[in-house]
């Protein structure tokens, strides 16, 4: 293994940074927007406030997917504990 790409593996990993209170928090917020943005599209009239509330929706499930967030990565927010 080369220094090269210790390096990168090292830069390139993702840390938990999500409680997991927080994980089902945004699985559930996650699932409710996809399913009013993408699903049921009878209760929001606005296509393009639809899409946003789907799209955050995927974005939100994809976080607890990984168990970290970007937002909190970039302010230095950490929820996690050992």
């Amino acid at each position: 293994m080369t220094i090269r790409w210790y390096l990168l593996q090292k830069t390139m990993a993702i840390k938990r940074n999500l409680h997991n209170i927080d994980i089902a928090i945004r699985i559930l917020i996650g699932i409710t927007l996809i399913y009013f943005g993408f699903v049921d599209t009878s209760y929001i009239s606005n296509d393009m406030a639809r899409w946003l509330l789907g799209v955050f929706g995927i974005v939100n499930f994809f976080a607890a997917a990984v168990r970290s967030c970007p937002i909190y990565a970039l302010a230095g927010i950490n929820t996690y504990q050992k």
